[in-house]
């Protein structure tokens, strides 16, 4: 008796850990877009004013950003700064590389992220603000899109994880 009370606790705080975990998810996906469009608005003040060089811009990011967006920008300064010869965009997408083991982004997020250091290195001063305001005028609307629908997935998410803790357990009680 005591090994079926266990497991049924074990199978109720598994899946509302599950449920728990989902509903979070999307918010931790707005959070991260949230910091690239910091590291985004950096990088346009970093161009616009200070007229530092690109892998200077990048190693600034890096250090004004969290853990997750950070080493994306400390990976790509250090690429430009040895400069192998490729490039702009393909060292971006080198250092996008980790991004979606360490970020929570989803594959659009990262395919426009991704467009974006098309132009990198590569437009002059006005053509690369257009473009770093096209990627924040994206994350403005995804984000706004997320937190739109975010309270009823949350609240259906927990709701998904008690029922199927509850209906599992009464499946194998």
């Amino acid at each position: 008796m005591f090994l079926r009370v266990a497991g049924t606790l074990l199978v109720m705080a598994g899946s509302v850990g599950l449920g728990m975990y989902y509903s979070a998810k999307e918010g931790f996906r707005v959070q991260d877009l949230l910091e690239f469009k910091k590291a985004l608005l950096i990088l346009s003040s970093e161009i616009e004013y200070m007229r530092s060089t690109l892998s200077e811009a990048c190693a600034n990011i890096a250090k004004r950003t969290s853990l997750g967006i950070s080493p994306i920008f400390l990976q790509f300064s250090r690429l430009l700064a040895e400069g192998e010869g490729e490039t702009a965009y393909q060292l971006w997408l080198t250092a996008m590389e980790p991004c979606k083991e360490t970020t929570c982004l989803a594959a659009e997020d990262r395919a426009v992220l991704e467009d974006f250091g098309k132009t990198l290195g590569y437009l002059d001063k006005q053509m690369q603000k257009n473009a770093i305001d096209y990627a924040v005028s994206y994350i403005d609307e995804k984000a706004a899109a997320i937190a739109a629908i975010s309270d009823k997935n949350k609240r259906m998410y927990r709701s998904l994880g008690v029922i199927g803790g509850l209906l599992l357990t009464v499946v194998l009680w």
